[in-house]
């Protein structure tokens, strides 16, 4: 017996995201957003942030009859996820030391919620936050799209393993958000506050959770307008690719856009 095809008219259970995850206040982090929708599709996924996503509120999953998913509260589509093969140029991954000097250069932009966004708040305690901390290279501001603007170490803790000793992909998603932010305001400082539009992601192979992993972000291509376009990379010690994405962020100006009530 043939496996059903999915419908866009086929509700699936109802999802409800912990507050822990937050990116803005009361906000589900963009990053973990995509992980979340990612994992409806399997494999490679591309996500379409519509709508800020509220924290601890029942929210529905439509499947699609292009093996993706659409999320919505009540009438309103937040965002959706469809399958795809991502494509991108990777440059190569600055070496450990270097990510280690730019962590240790660490500003931290995304301070909006007293404890800070999920990804990169440093305030957080290692079981409440990913603790990702994203420094610019050296000479950003020269730096030429395809060249790395900023990297970070990662050491993920226990608490984000899948049961398999690996780190679940939800996980590795968020990671995959922060970075391209930060390379944009760190690039240009006189920006508005930027957001996550889209990402399209790529989990090359299991990422092991008893390990460190090198974090490095590029701008795919110049500034103009509103819409910039980010890589983002994550590689082993050992410069092996795990995960890729490419991402396109929004500058929204002086007013971020709040979670549906």
């Amino acid at each position: 017996m043939s496996e059903q095809v999915p419908t866009k008219q086929q509700p699936l259970p109802t999802v409800s995201i912990d507050g822990v995850y937050n990116g803005a206040v009361k906000a589900v982090n963009g990053g973990y957003i995509c992980g979340v929708l990612a994992g409806f599709v399997g494999g490679d996924a591309e996500v379409r942030i519509n709508a800020a996503f509220p924290v601890e509120t029942p929210l529905q999953p439509i499947a699609t009859d292009d093996g993706g998913v659409e999320m919505y509260l009540s009438e309103k589509l937040l965002g959706s996820a469809r399958p795809t093969t991502l494509e991108l140029d990777i440059p190569t991954p600055p070496d450990f030391a270097t990510a280690r000097r730019a962590s240790e250069n660490f500003l931290f932009l995304h301070s909006i919620d007293v404890k800070g966004c999920y990804v990169c708040s440093p305030l957080r305690t290692p079981d409440k936050g990913l603790r990702v901390f994203i420094g610019a290279l050296d000479n950003i501001a020269e730096r030429s799209p395809g060249e790395n603007l900023v990297a970070a170490l990662w050491r993920p803790t226990t608490n984000l393993d899948d049961g398999e000793g690996n780190i679940d992909n939800a996980y590795i998603w968020s990671v995959l958000d922060c970075p391209g932010v930060y390379g944009l305001k760190l690039r240009y400082p006189e920006s508005g506050i930027l957001v996550l539009g889209s990402c399209a992601g790529s989990i090359k192979r299991p990422l092991p959770v008893d390990d460190t992993y090198i974090v490095s972000g590029w701008q795919i291509t110049p500034a103009g307008g509103r819409k910039l376009h980010m890589g983002i990379a994550i590689h082993s010690r050992k410069g092996e690719l795990m995960a890729c994405a490419k991402q396109v962020c929004f500058d929204v100006g002086d007013t971020l856009p709040g979670a549906s009530k």
